[in-house]
């Protein structure tokens, strides 16, 4: 599957947008089970990152986000594909979750209880949907109709690891119906078959 219909059937199937700098960083060459070039993320931040991406994709009868190395690939993005204003964001980011616990529940993020972890991730949620920055189009090319490096926290954390997840072997193999060689295209045919969308 070429890198521009990877980002096309992620959005089909998962209903996530992509940025236009993330779909212009994938269809350069960043793949998932790729190592930063340099380590970006101290012990609290991997922590951090690994339990947001687990909480987005959590393991239930199909493997989570931490099997499919999703925050592995999450700091090699930040690191090595996001431009200084997008990562100076994540950062923010990731403090304010720490704020937020610290003002409600009197702790940082990592000492609070998973229920607690999720009121913070959806406080984020929030407040990526009031600020409506947020936008992306799918047509001949891929694009961004708005400036998308100011795109808030949780949507770069949410479009990593949707992308980490689903562009990875666990996540085409495991979590959808993988073919690697689908062959001939049936254009009806029955979901209930096989009860996952395709992978190839």
């Amino acid at each position: 599957m070429i890198r521009r219909d990877i980002l096309k059937y992620i959005m089909m199937t998962t209903g996530v947008g992509f940025s236009g700098s993330l779909a212009r960083q994938v269809l350069a060459g960043a793949v998932p089970n790729a190592t930063s070039s340099r380590p970006i993320f101290d012990a609290a931040t991997s922590e951090k990152v690994a339990i947001l991406a687990e909480m987005i994709i959590p393991k239930t009868d199909t493997p989570g986000a931490i099997e499919a190395s999703v925050p592995k690939f999450i700091e090699m993005m930040v690191a090595d594909w996001y431009n200084d204003q997008e990562r100076v964001i994540f950062f923010n980011g990731l403090a304010a979750l720490d704020m937020f616990c610290e003002q409600g529940f009197k702790k940082p993020f990592l000492k609070c209880k998973p229920e607690q972890q999720v009121t913070a991730l959806k406080d984020a949620e929030a407040q990526a949907k009031s600020k409506n920055v947020f936008s992306m189009a799918m047509g001949n090319d891929i694009q961004s109709k708005n400036i998308d490096s100011k795109t808030p926290f949780f949507t770069k954390i949410k479009e990593l690891t949707v992308l980490g997840y689903y562009t990875s072997d666990v996540g085409a193999q495991h979590e959808l119906s993988y073919d690697p060689m689908p062959m001939g295209y049936e254009g009806d045919y029955d979901f209930n078959k096989v009860g996952k969308q395709w992978s190839w």
